[in-house]
């Protein structure tokens, strides 16, 4: 539990307060005044110093601090406002302080000062330090919602919504959730298993949601049912089977006279005259289809010329490209000989040096023996290094020779074999074309020809030649088609009403079976929620007796039941039962010091308590907190304050 309790609080220029010091030695203090003294002001300055407002919530642009004149204006803009107090947290003294200072500046060619807006500072235990900072350590003491909630009697029970009154209450009673609540009753086990994942509220809304769809089927369910009754009253008299004899009638009628403007529009003559043309056609493909494969009996088994000529072009495209290839060969097989010949020659000569540097470039005369020595063993490590060199390249150049040797066996040999395949597909092409076979048509092939190619031309100028005059046949049978085309369109017309007769006698019994299925979700639905009803009535009391049982004097009726029997959430302030707002002042300030005892207790924080309007209390509730009272006195024109101990 931290315990914050004020031990002294200075105000400089700060409202009605010039220079004003109050040394409440961490004990309860009773502030004496009339009215306009600035006892509130005390309360503001608090405020004003922790969080940058007034008691009542409102910030520095919408309050002025600074003491005023008798016309409402500043009266000393130079004069610097500060707030300093000096807490005793936990047992050990901490001071907080705040200045306010108005800026002004004097701008170049101007000889009157200019208000710049103002400017703050902040100190913690005489340490300047940012504003963040400053923040920060007061919000390490207690925040800003919780100040305000436990240093006015007033804000929890008038200031907050019902709403955020009741979510406080909850938390500070750690109220069970709707699943705990319904499990601890038996009679509420079927809700848990009906409301599945869903919570309690969700799920009241889904039944009632339901609910308002099977209401508006229900009520107009009847309505449907006369409309169908009515639909079949219109239509039950209908002679559906003469029409379905008539229909058949007039579709046979239709087909003949669609048969007949068939024969007129396409003219039967020319068409069997087509038909024919198309025979003869086709009699004369498969004369040609006959005569094809008999040419093809007579040469089966022949050599395929064409397959043999294109095999020895492809050859004799090759053999060219492979002789270059040979002689590129062969021209780096006589470059690499050079270069091993070449090489032979410089190491003979190389091998030939001696070493003939025995005399000094400088003075002629001999070396001496031990440099003659080592100019010897230089001479004869170079000579040595520079053999292997030679011989490290005509070795190379001897494999490079070989390589190419190998390449060019295998390029004569792919040589040899094309010039031999050549020479064989040669010899038998001659002999292929030698011995063709000219394929003869069969004895008749021509006769028969004939025969049908001067039929197709007969047949054809024939088609050529017939013509009819078909317009008014035509236009006639064109109009008693029409005339049949409607009388079928009335008859099906009709004929649907059947199906929209039969639809209906059915869609009836869909709906009164529909109507009993509705009646029956309907009771089901109000069985579940009157258990809904039932569970919200046992949770009022359950949470109610929870919540009532942690406060002295203050209850709350957190659920009102409403004239049709539901129950709506609710967060109100009773006393004895009758309503805070209906309390006298006495009665409310003791409530709400009732009411921060025990959320003092829950949020683990214990602040000054001020009771402004203490007069309209004679016995108060007792504090578990440092309680400063602000009394009106008409007796005390300036403020007097009385501290207990």
């Amino acid at each position: 539990m931290n315990e914050i309790k004020i031990l002294r609080l200075s105000l400089e220029n700060f409202k009605c307060h010039q220079h004003m010091t109050l040394n409440f030695m961490g004990e309860n203090a009773t502030v004496y005044g009339d009215n306009a003294t600035g006892k509130t002001s005390i309360y503001d300055a608090l405020t004003w110093l922790l969080f940058g407002k007034d008691s009542h919530g409102n910030g520095e642009k919408n309050i002025e601090i600074k003491p005023l004149d008798e016309n409402g204006a500043v009266k000393d803009h130079r004069a610097q406002t500060s707030v300093e107090v000096l807490f005793l947290v936990n047992g050990e003294e901490m001071t907080l302080r705040r200045t306010l200072q108005e800026v002004w500046s004097t701008k170049r060619g101007s000889a009157e000062p200019t208000y710049d807006g103002n400017t703050s500072e902040y100190y913690v235990d005489g340490v300047p330090c940012k504003k963040n900072v400053f923040s920060a350590k007061v919000g390490e003491l207690v925040s800003e919602d919780t100040f305000r909630l436990l240093t006015s009697v007033s804000y929890f029970a008038s200031d907050l919504s019902w709403q955020e009154r009741r979510s406080i209450l909850f938390d500070v009673a750690g109220v069970a959730d709707d699943r705990t609540i319904l499990a601890s009753s038996e009679t509420f086990y079927p809700l848990i298993e009906q409301m599945g994942r869903l919570s309690i509220d969700d799920y009241k809304k889904k039944l009632l949601s339901e609910k308002r769809g099977l209401v508006g089927a229900k009520t107009e369910t009847p309505a449907r049912i006369s409309e169908c009754l009515k639909t079949i009253e219109d239509m039950e008299h209908l002679d559906f089977e003469g029409a379905k004899a008539e229909l058949e009638h007039l579709n046979a009628k239709k087909e003949e006279i669609s048969t007949k403007i068939f024969d007129v529009e396409h003219d039967t003559a020319a068409e069997k005259k087509r038909m024919e043309i198309r025979e003869e056609q086709l009699a004369m493909t498969a004369l040609e289809n006959e005569n094809r494969l008999f040419r093809q009996s007579q040469t089966s088994g022949a050599v395929n010329i064409d397959a043999l000529e294109d095999e020895f072009a492809e050859i004799q495209r090759l053999l060219p490209t492979k002789r270059k290839s040979a002689e590129a060969v062969k021209r780096t097989i006589e470059t690499i000989d050079r270069e091993i010949l070449q090489t032979r020659n410089r190491w003979i000569a190389t091998n030939k040096e001696v070493f003939t540097a025995g005399v000094c470039p400088t003075c002629g005369q001999a070396l001496p023996a031990e440099q003659l020595r080592r100019a010897t063993e230089d001479f004869e490590k170079r000579k040595k290094e520079k053999l292997a060199d030679i011989e490290a390249i005509a070795s190379s150049r001897k494999e490079e020779r070989a390589s190419a040797e190998v390449r060019l066996g295998e390029i004569n040999a792919t040589i040899a074999g094309l010039e031999s395949k050549a020479l064989q597909l040669s010899e038998q092409i001659g002999n292929a074309r030698a011995n063709v076979i000219e394929p003869k048509d069969m004895s008749d092939y021509e006769k028969r020809r004939a025969v049908i190619t001067e039929k197709i031309e007969r047949l054809s100028c024939e088609l050529t030649y017939m013509q009819t005059d078909t317009f008014s046949v035509l236009a006639l049978l064109r109009h008693d088609l029409r005339e049949t085309t409607d009388k079928i369109k009335e008859i099906n017309a009709l004929l649907a009403k059947e199906s929209v007769l039969a639809y209906t006698r059915s869609r009836i019994e869909e709906l009164r079976a529909s109507e009993k299925e509705t009646a029956k979700r309907l009771d089901e639905l109000e069985r579940q929620l009157y258990l809904i009803e039932e569970f919200t009535r046992y949770k009022t009391k359950f949470v109610e007796d929870s919540i009532n049982g942690m406060f002295r004097i203050a209850k709350f009726r957190l659920f009102r039941e409403q004239a049709n029997g539901g129950i709506e959430d609710r967060c109100d302030v009773v006393y004895d039962g009758v309503p805070y707002v209906n309390v006298n002042n006495g009665a409310k300030i003791n409530l709400g010091i009732d009411i921060i005892n025990t959320l003092s207790e829950s949020f683990g924080v214990r602040v000054p308590l001020f009771v402004d309007n203490a007069e309209s209390v004679t016995c108060i509730e007792r504090a578990d907190m440092q309680v400063i009272r602000l009394v009106v006195s008409e007796f005390d024109k300036e403020l007097r304050v009385s501290y207990e101990g």
